[in-house]
Order: C-alpha cells, then sequence, then structure tokens
C-alpha cells in the first residue's frame, strides 16, 4: 500500500501537468474570442467518430450550429485531436484557400513517413516541392488519348459486371450494389493501373478487396492512432510511427515489386499506371517523346502512387456508381429519363458504348453530379497554412501549419445554396443553373492545383457502369435498404450501414 501511495504522489505532478496542458490547448478558440465547437481529450471535437457517428456528420453539425447562432464569421474554431482548426464556411473563402492564395495553403497535412512507412507517401499526402515534381509528371496519365486506351479494359469487364445481376434476376433475390461495384471498379483498376486480371466480379471478391477494407474501414483504435499521428507529426515521423498496417504493406509491395520485376526482365509493356510509373523511375518522365531526366522516383515512390491510385480510384468510384444507382432506383422518372437518352446515343454509335458516345450523354453528366453532389465519397477538404494568413472574419490569423477544413458535404447540403437538398433532382445542374450559382459551392473533386488528378478517369468509370446497366436492367429500392440511409461510421468514405439492396430485371 505504500509503494502505491509513493507512486502516486510522483505520478500526480506530471498528470497535473498534463491536464494544464490539454487544458490551455482547448482554450486556444476561446482565448481568441472565436466560435468554436469545445474539444475534449483525445480527439479534440471529434469524440466519438468511428464508433457512433460519421466524420461527415460530426462537420455538418458543426456547420449547422453556426449557421443557426446566425454567426456573419466566414469560420469557425474545432480541434483536431489537440490542434486547433479553422472550419470554413465562406464560399468566397474557401474560393481563396482552394485557388487563388493557394501558394499559402499548399499541403494538406496529412502523415506520411516515406523511411519507415513507404506507402504513405503518395501524392495526396506528401508536400513541398516533391509533390509538384511528381503532380507534373503525372498529369499526363489522365489525358484524352490515354483514358480512350483504359476506355476499352473498362468495357472489356463491364460485361461481365452485366452479367454478374443475372444470378439476382434469375433466383428474385435483392442484390448489395455496392459490393457489385466494387468489385467492377476493383476489377477495372487492378487492369488498368497494374495489367493484374483481379477477377473479383467472377470470384465475387479478391484479396485486393479484404486488404481494401483494412485501408478504407480502419475500426476505431486505428481511427484514434492515426489522429495521434496527424497531431504530433513531427515526432511520430522521429519515432518512426506507421500509419499504413504492416500487412497492407507487405501485400502491395510485393504486388508492384514482382509485377515491375517480371516487366523488365522479360520486357513486357502495356499502357496502364504502373507503366508510366516505371517510365519515370527508369527515365524521369512518362512521355515518350521526352528526353530522359536526371529527376527519377524510387521502387518505393512507385508503389506508393500505385497504392494511392487503386484504392483511391476502387472505393470513390464504387461509393458514386453505388449511391447513383440507389438514387435512381428511387425515383423511376429520372431513371427512365436517363435511360431513353442512353438508348438515344447508343443508336447513333451501334449500340456500342464507346468513349465518344458517353461524352455526349449529357443527362447522364447531371445524373452523376447530382449524385456527388448528395454524396460526396470525400466529404472534407483538408489544408495546412504555410505561413502566417490573416483573416478579416473572424479576425483571427492562421498560423503557420494550422489545419484549415472546408466540409463538402455541408456546402452540398446547404438550402441557401440547393433549395430543398434532401430531393435527387438532376435538373439542379441544367447548364443555366449552374452559371447561376457560386463557383465554388460543388466541389466533390476539391478545387485549384491539388484538386483529384484522377477525376476524368473516376467520372469515365462511373458513367460506363451507369450506362451498361440502365441501358438494360431497370432498379427498384428493395425493403432491405434502410430508409432513410444511414452512414456506417466506421468508414472513412462515405458508406450505408448495412448496405443498398436493390431489386433488379430486366427490360
Amino acid at each position: 500500500m505504500g509503494v502505491l501511495i509513493t507512486v502516486l504522489y510522483l505520478l500526480a505532478p506530471a498528470v497535473l501537468a498534463f491536464y494544464l496542458y490539454v487544458r490551455r490547448k482547448y482554450n486556444y478558440w476561446a482565448d481568441r474570442n472565436i466560435p468554436h465547437v469545445p474539444g475534449a481529450f483525445p480527439m479534440g471535437s471529434f469524440n466519438g467518430m468511428g464508433s457512433k457517428i460519421h466524420f461527415t456528420e460530426i462537420l455538418d453539425q458543426a456547420y449547422k450550429k453556426f449557421q443557426k447562432t446566425g454567426s456573419s464569421h466566414a469560420a469557425s474554431g474545432m480541434y483536431l485531436g489537440l490542434n486547433p482548426m479553422l472550419l470554413i464556411h465562406d464560399l468566397d473563402l474557401v474560393k481563396q484557400i482552394l485557388v487563388k492564395d493557394f501558394n499559402n495553403f499548399r499541403d494538406r497535412g496529412m502523415y506520411f513517413n516515406e523511411k519507415d512507412d513507404p506507402l504513405s507517401a503518395h501524392l495526396f499526402s506528401i508536400e513541398g516541392e516533391k509533390w509538384r515534381f511528381l503532380r507534373n509528371k503525372l498529369s499526363p496519365t489522365f489525358t484524352s488519348g490515354k483514358m480512350k486506351y483504359m476506355f476499352l479494359t473498362i468495357r472489356d469487364i463491364g460485361d461481365e459486371f452485366l452479367h454478374c445481376f443475372d444470378k439476382y434476376i434469375e433466383h428474385k433475390q435483392p442484390a448489395d450494389v455496392k459490393a457489385l461495384a466494387q468489385r467492377f471498379t476493383c476489377d477495372v483498376i487492378g487492369s488498368c493501373a497494374f495489367g493484374l486480371q483481379c477477377n473479383s466480379l467472377k470470384n465475387e471478391g479478391s484479396e485486393l478487396m479484404t486488404i481494401g477494407d483494412k485501408v478504407f474501414k480502419p475500426g476505431l483504435l486505428r481511427t484514434i492512432w492515426v489522429f495521434l499521428l496527424m497531431s504530433f507529426r513531427e515526432w511520430s515521423v522521429k519515432l518512426g510511427l506507421k500509419q499504413i498496417p504492416g500487412d497492407v504493406t507487405d501485400y502491395f509491395m510485393g504486388v508492384v515489386r514482382n509485377t515491375v520485376d517480371n516487366r523488365e526482365k522479360n520486357n513486357v509493356i502495356r499502357q496502364d499506371f504502373l507503366q508510366l510509373l516505371m517510365q519515370l523511375k527508369n527515365k524521369g518522365t512518362v512521355e515518350d517523346n521526352e528526353e530522359a531526366s536526371n529527376e527519377t522516383i524510387s521502387m518505393n515512390d512507385v508503389a506508393a502512387q500505385a497504392f494511392l491510385f487503386f484504392f483511391a480510384g476502387f472505393e470513390t468510384s464504387s461509393t458514386a456508381l453505388s449511391f447513383a444507382l440507389f438514387e435512381l432506383a428511387s425515383n423511376e422518372r429520372v431513371q427512365e429519363k436517363l435511360r431513353d437518352e442512353i438508348k438515344r446515343v447508343l443508336e447513333a454509335h451501334n449500340n456500342q458504348i464507346t468513349y465518344e458516345a458517353i461524352k455526349e450523354m449529357t443527362y447522364m453528366d447531371q445524373v452523376v453530379n447530382e449524385t456527388l453532389r448528395m454524396f460526396p465519397p470525400v466529404g472534407n477538404l483538408i489544408r495546412i497554412a504555410n505561413e502566417p494568413y490573416q483573416l478579416t472574419s473572424p479576425n483571427v490569423t492562421v498560423e503557420k501549419g494550422q489545419m484549415v477544413m472546408v466540409s463538402v458535404h455541408s456546402i452540398h447540403h446547404d438550402p441557401a445554396i440547393y433549395e430543398d437538398p434532401e430531393r435527387f433532382d438532376p435538373d439542379r445542374f441544367a447548364p443555366e443553373r449552374v452559371k447561376a450559382r457560386h463557383s465554388h459551392c460543388f466541389l466533390p473533386f476539391g478545387d485549384g492545383p491539388r484538386n483529384c488528378i484522377g477525376m476524368r478517369f473516376g467520372l469515365l468509370e462511373v458513367k460506363f457502369g451507369l450506362a451498361q446497366l440502365i441501358g438494360q436492367l431497370r432498379f427498384t429500392v428493395n425493403e432491405r435498404t434502410k430508409v432513410p440511409l444511414e452512414l456506417d461510421p466506421r468508414s472513412s468514405l462515405l458508406e450505408v450501414k448495412d448496405g443498398i439492396w436493390l431489386d433488379v430485371c430486366r427490360l
């Protein structure tokens, strides 16, 4: 007993010091008289995230709170872990941060560790000159010529995607369209990125999809871990801490290394994303008509960019596709209107879904955009101040290294911007109505120099999937789907708890 009292006596000053430190950190916005969401250890303003509530919903609550209080400020305070951050409400300020003053807000502030956690050092997270170099070098990946080539692969897999609905039709069973969409996009990305035959549609899953669940459904403890890594970035790097689970790293590094070794040893050349990364590794350029450069990338860099392209591409596209199918199943008139456009356009293209045919489907554009408005797969944008930045409303200086966040989901559901925002209405994206709105009220892919580099590829994948399915099948909502949809708090992207189940029949 005496030993225990001695230990407690010795620990008491350390506990008190830590308590005072945390309290001081969580007084940051109050000390500056800025409206804010209070913070509590360990996750700041985000307690309950990952277990009880989705990250997006926490931001929505904060956004709506300051609207209701009639706050005229362009931003309000929150806490990410122990760190103060600003939630941006004003669209002009959003434009300023993402585009006009981009050089003040170049980086995302995500955790990465090139040495000890190589897959974390991908284009989404890396900073400074390395980001600029890779962004410039990888941009040609998504030119029209390369997209047309990739489209041929998408179309080949599309037939299998259509046929995977046969058993649900024959047995009159509902289909979990998110699971099927994931298998489709996994096969597409696997082939377009690496030349891999994932066979997710054929085998009803794959090892890559299992690995993907570990990335996008991290669980509560790993979510807290990632928060701590972001809160103490410098110390975490010095200590060699890792964000990506070890088995994910081992598996993915093995896949990339083996594929690259095989191609280089046997002189195999494919027009895919991995081939472009190999050119960047060996020649410092992805363009065949450019001279070799001294600036090349390492094998770890190749694996990290491939990791980003694969997992970001397959999960975000399948999310958008499954939500689009749900809304079309819920809105028969919209589904019929889209089907009429698909049939009309394809008649002029020998009833073949071609790259050019997809581009001619204007109502398809509106349907996809309205889906992305209601369900942006990535519901928030993050930027870090590269130097002190003065705001006028509220009157506060964003300190160097401080995070600002834009809640895309909240802006997309703001009734002051979109009337009756919970209603699915593709006509919102008729050209004249788009022109009448603020340029930065629709941000599913971000904006400015750090917008989503794979945007065109993702849209092509989703539009093809819809053209293939809606042109030949009819969808209605099965009673197994819980309406209104409830988000799964464990998922880092928008995902519906218990799935999206639709009834399907042939036309």
